[in-house]
């Protein structure tokens, strides 16, 4: 009797109750073929000889087989046996090159992140959160004990201030840079903020059942992604229905200052279409509506958030102007120089030509910030 069909057709069938092999399964078998028995796979598997004797005789229930015979303690399989145990290994073979490549692409993102990871970003980070924290975060509260997952959390700059305006909260962040990840745990701990949980996690195949969380906070995350109506398709995927979608971001084309300067636009400019070649979005701010719309969640509402920095504003003119968004050029000089995007000294001149602003000038930038419903 050839399983053949069984193993190739039905591992994973639209009809849950028309499955007939499990990863479990294979691996079970694959197992046991390299250790030679039950109790050595078991031990190997992290499970009870019993909970895998019962996989077994599932499986050999619903191929109507039997897989091995015993004799003399050992395991032997049967030729259908030897059939499932070459096709499991086979297709073991191949999820393992699918997960590679996976992480391939999980990296690659990584290196498409055109703010980098250095200390510098971490602290510019941080300067943008607490600066922007009461036009950004004055309505980011939640119902007591909801859960909320935090995609691309970062450093933890603004996890602090979400988790900690929602302290009757549980938080899940995520993000893929473990970098980032352990410098979020550092902060959140020296903080004794207690409500948040850090995963190592992928925005495009998030490591959730569907319908798992009440709420979904992304902030400065779209607009560093190749496909963005693919990750809020996953978020939509793991949200409950009923449940609400938080989107922030920002702007690039938004931003008028005073004095005027071709320079200073032209390195404002340089850093969008770095972001672009690295598959990004610098002005994605705009287009919140429809990429939310277009993915049919529902109750979208979009609303400008305007930072307006004069002289009159001191500690706006210290936070914004010069350590969040000149900060935000000057990190991405080298790079942009490399690519052959901006001439040095253009690059230059423009980063001395932002800094002239926070001087008795004037300095104008505006963050989108949208809510939906699934």
């Amino acid at each position: 009797m050839s399983i053949l069909k069984s193993v190739s057709d039905l591992i994973i069938s639209k009809d849950k109750s028309e499955v007939m092999i499990e990863l479990k399964h294979l691996r079970l078998i694959d197992k046991v073929a390299k250790v030679g028995s039950l109790n050595k796979a078991a031990s190997e598997l992290f499970l009870t000889q019993s909970a895998l004797s019962h996989q077994l005789k599932e499986l050999e229930s619903k191929l109507g087989v039997k897989i091995f015979h015993r004799d003399k303690g050992q395991l032997h399989f049967t030729p259908e046996g030897k059939e499932l145990r070459d096709a499991s290994s086979n297709i073991l073979y191949q999820i393992e090159n699918l997960e590679n490549k996976v992480q391939e692409i999980s990296q690659s993102q990584l290196k498409g992140y055109v703010h980098g990871y250095s200390e510098f970003e971490s602290k510019r980070l941080d300067n943008q959160a607490r600066t922007m924290s009461d036009l950004l975060h004055y309505d980011s509260k939640w119902e007591k004990d909801s859960t909320i997952l935090e995609v691309g959390c970062g450093v933890g700059a603004q996890t602090t201030i979400v988790s900690s305006k929602n302290p009757e909260c549980q938080f899940t962040s995520i993000d893929l840079s473990e970098t980032s990840l352990v410098k979020a745990q550092e902060t959140i701990a020296s903080l004794e903020i207690e409500n948040v949980t850090f995963l190592k996690a992928d925005v495009y195949k998030l490591p959730f059942d569907e319908n798992s969380y009440d709420h979904v906070f992304v902030c400065f995350v779209l607009e560093h992604l190749d496909y963005p109506e693919k990750a809020l398709l996953e978020i939509k995927r793991v949200l409950k229905k009923g449940g609400t979608l938080t989107v922030i971001e920002g702007d690039h084309g938004s931003t008028y200052f005073y004095p005027e300067s071709q320079a200073a636009r032209k390195a404002i400019q340089s850093q969008v279409e770095l972001q672009s070649k690295n598959g990004g979005n610098a002005n994605i701010g705009r287009q919140l509506f429809p990429l939310i719309s277009g993915v049919d969640f529902t109750n979208v509402h979009v609303e400008p958030r305007q930072v307006y920095v004069d002289s009159s504003k001191p500690e706006m003119v210290e936070g914004f102007i010069k350590n969040t968004f000149t900060a935000m050029i000057q990190g991405i000089q080298d790079e942009a120089v490399s690519a052959k995007i901006i001439a040095k000294r253009e690059m230059e001149d423009g980063i001395e030509d932002l800094l002239k602003t926070a001087v008795g000038g004037t300095f104008c930038y505006t963050f989108f910030k949208a809510k939906a419903m699934k």
